[in-house]
């Protein structure tokens, strides 16, 4: 009872992330196929260094399983318009050994230019935020890296004393794509996989108008990552949070029983029955009124389509309508009278007689004259085996003649004795 009660809670948590305003211009694979022409995503940049990304219908390969020392990248072409946001990457990693290689998650500024498809360790200075998929001392890791422009890690000593936050994830021949979500509020940074925590912290506030890219570099034996989807969401608000402009926020103590933002805390907030059921009360309001809302939007426009074809329809005269009805119903129906009529009383019995001589006269072409014309074709161009023949036997009737004149010609000769 209690795993169907928490399935119960998934699917619904599922279903409330669904809703949530999904940036288009910066997102791909959440829907049906990642690209319209299987050439480009809209919106995002494709680099490589050793080869080229390979796009396929479901997915991007950013480095081959074969070949080592490839590189591969993705960048969005639009800046972030979110001051909240959440990002969910969807990739699979495998190998056929014990593969090496590094898939960085980035949100950097201009990080195409300043990182295009370099990997952690090979970045000169950037300013933003990196999550890396690798392995460290051959523990598979999630780590985040920040820097604000000031360190070069190409040059640093040791990359690896940099990162803020890391958590153990087997991501290598798991055989299922695994997800990473990071989450950027103002409460701070989390970063989730298969939804559960790696690490967060609320001393990171990150700026909007930054980049996001995917970077992947492999080495040897190399690791071969895919991508499969890439979704910038917005963080839904409560309704407590939803203001006017006219009506600002007032500055107010919030109250000692308050309860934080559902979207602010983990699942294992909720420890008893009735927070669980509060949590999916407030959600399923918010999603009934964003329901409601698409509704009435829905409405409104077939109010207005309804009332300019109404509009357009006023504006011709009634007579003007009925008559042009009128003629073309007269036509159709003296085009229909007419077809009847050439059915019904027409006589084809001369028509089928013709096509019968025709087909009987083509019989008579196929069996007789055909024979005789192939007959002349052959014998036109057969080659000439008789002349060949006779100059053959002639040759050696002369060859012949030749040795017994020869013969003749030496035993009437003269001989001399000694």
């Amino acid at each position: 009872m209690p795993n169907l009660h928490l399935a119960w809670l998934s699917l619904l948590w599922a279903t409330v992330v669904l809703c949530q305003s999904v940036v288009e211009e910066i997102s791909f694979g959440h829907k049906q196929g990642i690209s319209p022409n299987s050439f480009a995503i809209p919106g995002w940049a494709m680099l490589g260094e050793g080869h080229v990304p390979q796009l396929l219908s479901d997915k991007v390969i950013l480095t081959p399983p074969y070949g080592a020392h490839k590189r591969g990248a993705l960048w969005s072409e639009q800046k972030n318009p979110l001051q909240e946001w959440t990002a969910d990457l969807k990739f699979r990693a495998g190998a056929v050994d014990r593969g090496t290689g590094h898939l960085q998650l980035w949100y950097a500024n201009n990080g195409e230019k300043s990182i295009s498809t370099s990997s952690i360790y090979t970045a000169g200075k950037w300013e933003g935020l990196a999550v890396v998929v690798d392995t460290v001392g051959g523990v598979q890791k999630i780590r985040g890296f920040l820097n604000d422009g000031s360190v070069e890690f190409k040059s640093h000593l040791n990359v690896d004393s940099l990162a803020f936050g890391h958590c153990d994830y087997i991501y290598r021949n798991l055989g299922r794509p695994s997800h990473i979500n990071v989450k950027s509020s103002r409460t701070g940074l989390e970063v989730r996989v298969d939804g559960r925590i790696c690490f967060a912290t609320d001393k990171v506030a990150l700026p909007s108008d930054y980049n996001f890219g995917l970077t992947a570099a492999s080495a040897d034996p190399p690791d071969s990552f895919e991508v499969f989807a890439f979704t910038l969401s917005s963080i839904s608000v409560s309704p407590g949070d939803q203001r006017t402009p006219q009506q600002p926020a007032q500055q107010q103590p919030p109250p000692e029983n308050s309860v934080p933002q559902a979207d602010d805390l983990p699942a294992s907030y909720y420890t008893t029955s009735e927070a669980q059921f509060a949590d999916l009360h407030n959600r399923l309001n918010l999603l009934s009124k964003a329901i409601a809302n698409l509704f009435t939007e829905v409405a409104r426009q077939s109010t207005n389509a309804e009332a300019r074809h109404k509009e357009i329809l006023g504006r011709m005269p009634n007579g003007q309508m009925i008559s042009s009805l009128d003629s073309r119903v007269a036509n159709l129906d003296r085009v229909v009278g007419n077809l009847e009529r050439e059915l019904k009383s027409s006589d084809h019995k001369a028509q089928f007689a013709k096509i019968s001589e025709q087909i009987a006269q083509t019989h008579v072409g196929v069996t007789e004259h055909v024979p005789q014309r192939l007959r002349e074709y052959v014998q036109a161009h057969t080659p000439r085996i008789g002349f060949i023949l006779y100059s053959f036997m002639a040759f050696q009737t002369c060859c012949v003649g030749a040795f017994v004149w020869y013969k003749w010609r030496k035993s009437t000769m003269p001989k001399k004795y000694l």
